[in-house]
């Protein structure tokens, strides 16, 4: 049986009693820098695995894209540089932004979601809870589709023409929906959404709630997330729509400040 040391790395591997999931982690490990490919040989050496073992899983492994194959030897592959980068960009975001979705909650008492766009869904990776009633929309972690909404179209509508299309094709065919679909129509409210700075729904994902959205920039000039904020549709009328629009663009541009970004630059 396969044991599991590291005697080199000094790194502590956990035995989850998943035994494939531990012996795919083990084999990432051994990868103590990050530019280093190592033979399978090398690999069995410093995992303590068999050779057979580690040609299988690194074969599996590589096609998924966390190794690549360099020759007759295996690197760490793309797929965690995309994996960390988001998840280093979401922890930035939501550290930044946490203290001004507060500030947005203190001046609406509604809830306040942190979104931001990964594979065709948007996420929610972080809430404030409000002083009514309403409970979250959606707890952290939760995929919700990229066409709909306020947030998914604050996400979509800072990408290119081809860039939208794609995301769209990718949230509709993941959560599909009954209601007919006009690609020119929301092309043209993405278009609106990027000239005013904002987006506004009302219940189009869950008829009883709507929602304010606007962009977070990162210090490159792109869109980072977006501050939600969820209202009940039969309080959100026209005096509410004129004093939340403000307020969300402000939380947002004051995040999209502590990220870097200048606007103008």
């Amino acid at each position: 049986m396969d044991g599991i040391e590291f005697h080199e790395t000094g790194m502590e591997l956990r035995d989850t009693k998943v035994g494939v999931l531990d012996k795919a982690m083990a084999i990432l490990q051994a990868f103590q820098h990050g530019d280093v490919a190592l033979s399978p040989m090398e690999i069995a050496r410093r995992t303590t695995l068999s050779l057979p073992t580690v040609y299988r899983l690194a074969q599996a492994m590589s096609e998924h894209g966390l190794l690549m194959k360099d020759g007759q030897r295996f690197r760490l592959g793309l797929t965690l540089l995309r994996l960390g980068s988001l998840v280093s960009e979401g922890m930035d975001v939501r550290g930044v932004a946490l203290s001004h979705l507060r500030w947005l909650k203190e001046r609406t008492g509604e809830n306040v979601e942190l979104q931001i766009c990964h594979d065709g869904v948007r996420i929610t990776i972080e809430y404030v809870v409000g002083t009514h009633t309403l409970r979250p929309i959606a707890e952290i972690g939760t995929s919700l589709p990229l066409h709909m909404g306020a947030g998914g179209k604050v996400l979509l509508a800072w990408q290119s023409t081809e860039e939208r299309d794609a995301l769209i094709k990718m949230s509709r065919a993941r959560f599909s929906d009954e209601n007919p679909f006009d690609r020119q129509a929301l092309h043209a409210e993405l278009d609106y959404v990027r000239i005013v700075g904002w987006a506004v729904s009302e219940g189009e994902r869950i008829h009883d709630v709507s929602a304010i959205a606007a962009p977070i920039f990162n210090i490159a000039g792109q869109v980072s997330a977006a501050v939600v904020l969820a209202v009940p549709t039969i309080r959100l009328g026209t005096m509410e729509k004129e004093r939340y629009v403000p307020l969300v663009c402000a939380a947002a541009r004051y995040a999209s400040h502590d990220l870097g970004y200048s606007e103008g630059a």
